[in-house]
């Protein structure tokens, strides 16, 4: 089994892999339906994170703004999921980020 890809690199090569895979299926597909069905509901399941160990140093205020960032963060995320699953696929050539 492959190493589990960590970084957004790795992902994307991951998902080129696929892709290329629907356009000449030889062997089994590099991500099933199943997977990628796992791998949204694993994003929707991330949950903000604690500041840890170091927020004992921080004002309060530097507590909330990360906590803020945080959920900012994981709503954005949703977001472009749910617009990623609701609107005609993007040029492969493009850089699939938000700007």
């Amino acid at each position: 089994m492959p190493p589990t890809p960590r970084r957004a690199d790795e992902v994307g090569a991951l998902l080129d892999r696929d892709e290329d895979y629907d356009e000449d299926p030889i062997g089994d597909p590099p991500i099933t339906v199943s997977r990628y069905r796992a791998s949204i509901r694993a994003v929707l399941g991330v949950r903000t994170p604690e500041p840890g160990i170091v927020a004992s140093a921080w004002s309060q205020r530097e507590t909330d703004a990360f906590l803020a960032g945080s959920r900012a963060t994981l709503r954005l995320v949703i977001e472009v999921i749910g617009h990623a699953l609701t609107t005609p696929p993007a040029d492969r050539g493009g850089s699939g980020g938000v700007d």
